[in-house]
């Protein structure tokens, strides 16, 4: 792992359950858009795999609520972007930027359970 990668799974830890893929998901998504705004449906068709429909719907809540992904309204329709906030942009900027296998690695590092 790099000191890069090290980094950002760091600053994740503050964020994110240790259970949580998909807020990291949702995170890697909204960084590689991000001055783009989304409606619910459009971030669920967009990452929407293997049925996790419900696990997005809870995971962009919790990011909504720890204040990384913010919501506005335009004509009664709840639309999601990144966060204003400059440091929790760029950490999502940084996990857009990861190349497939380096996402892997930091997957797998993030969710390992350690052996005891």
């Amino acid at each position: 792992m790099t000191v890069a990668e090290i980094t950002i799974a760091e600053k994740l830890g503050r964020f994110i359950k240790a259970d949580d893929q998909y807020c990291l998901e949702l995170l890697r998504f909204f960084g590689g858009y991000p001055r783009t705004r989304f409606n619910r449906l459009a971030v669920i068709h967009a990452l929407n795999v293997n049925g996790g429909r419900l696990y997005i719907e809870r995971a962009l809540r919790q990011l909504v609520d720890k204040g990384m992904i913010r919501i506005s309204m335009d004509n009664n329709v709840p639309i999601y972007s990144l966060t204003e906030d400059e440091p929790l942009r760029s950490l999502a900027a940084e996990l857009a930027k990861l190349d497939w296998p380096q996402w892997q690695l930091l997957l797998r590092q993030t969710f390992s359970t350690p052996v005891e």
